[in-house]
């Protein structure tokens, strides 16, 4: 028995050592800007590879399988949960099943050896990325145009569709703005039930070797940047379905990059970027978001052709 988990263990290691020799050989990324040779393009078969691997808990792990991440560690998002949502209604329930992987797993063992990988391998130039994305996001709490941040926050609605062209600018499509931050303020709403649903605790705790700039003050299941951000991408796609992959790829680097620090599992990201498409879907059955979304569509009609 133990003979058997030992080759199970060197094989999942030799398993994310030729990941990670896929991604050192991968171009380099354009759809965020991205010029440097030291910055990999984001790692995408990984996912499909890792939900072949058992994410059942294994037995005698009762204690490691019931930590979860403390309520009581909670910071400021929690009070997110407070808000109304402007558009979606469903509830959590009505999301198509992601299962997560029990702290115990071999497919949780495997994602923990992909992090230590990219840790290891990470260049300097990918870390600082990575930190830069982990600051851009949309923040539901500034509202007043007074707010020094507010200028900035509804700019970063914009940053992921940035290579849509110059015409994509907040300054250029009120309408787009204003029906992007309502459908980002619901996505976060939804994203901190999902993570307190789950209470997955960060991969760090898990496993030690890992070292993280910042802990984080809630859970990791599903990846916020991941989930926005996929919700971004797939409502922009519906308006310029001729960009769906650039989109979509853009989407992808923001998921990848908090791989890439350390503090989300590959499971915690493609869960985000599987709930955001029924997310996204759920909202074209609310007849006030149908309207808004024709409107921007007339927006975009008259900006993009200019």
């Amino acid at each position: 028995m133990e003979k058997k988990m030992k080759k199970e263990t060197y094989n999942f290691r030799k398993y994310i050592l030729g990941l990670l020799m896929i991604l050192s050989v991968m171009t380099v990324s354009k759809a965020l800007g991205i010029e440097n040779e030291n910055i990999r393009e984001p790692e995408k078969a990984h996912y499909e590879k890792l939900l072949q691997i058992d994410g059942k808990p294994q037995p005698g792990n009762e204690t490691l399988d019931a930590l979860k991440f403390p309520l009581s560690d909670w910071g400021p998002l929690m009070s997110w949960k407070l808000f109304r949502t402007y558009y979606a209604t469903k509830q959590l329930d009505a999301f198509q099943e992601y299962e997560m992987p029990a702290n115990s797993s071999k497919r949780t063992r495997a994602e923990l050896d992909y992090l230590l990988e990219l840790q290891r391998t990470r260049t300097p130039e990918e870390l600082a990325w990575s930190l830069k994305l982990a600051n851009i996001y949309y923040d539901p709490t500034v509202i007043n145009p007074a707010d020094k941040k507010f200028t900035a926050n509804r700019d970063n609605l914009f940053y992921l569709g940035q290579n849509l062209g110059s015409w994509y600018r907040r300054e250029n499509l009120p309408k787009t703005c204003d029906l992007l931050s309502k459908v980002i303020h619901d996505s976060m709403v939804y994203m901190i039930e999902f993570k307190l649903k789950y209470a997955r605790p960060r991969p760090y705790v898990i496993e030690t070797k890992l070292k993280v700039e910042q802990p984080l003050p809630h859970g990791a299941f599903p990846s916020g940047h991941s989930f926005g951000n996929y919700v971004n991408a797939e409502l922009l796609a519906r308006l310029a379905p001729d960009r769906r992959e650039d989109l979509m790829n853009s989407a992808q680097e923001f998921a990848w990059s908090r791989e890439l620090l350390g503090v989300h599992y590959p499971s915690d990201s493609e869960a985000g970027k599987i709930w955001a498409a029924d997310f996204v879907k759920f909202l074209f059955e609310n007849k006030q978001f149908v309207k808004d979304f024709e409107a921007v569509k007339k927006e975009w009609s008259e900006k993009r052709s200019k």
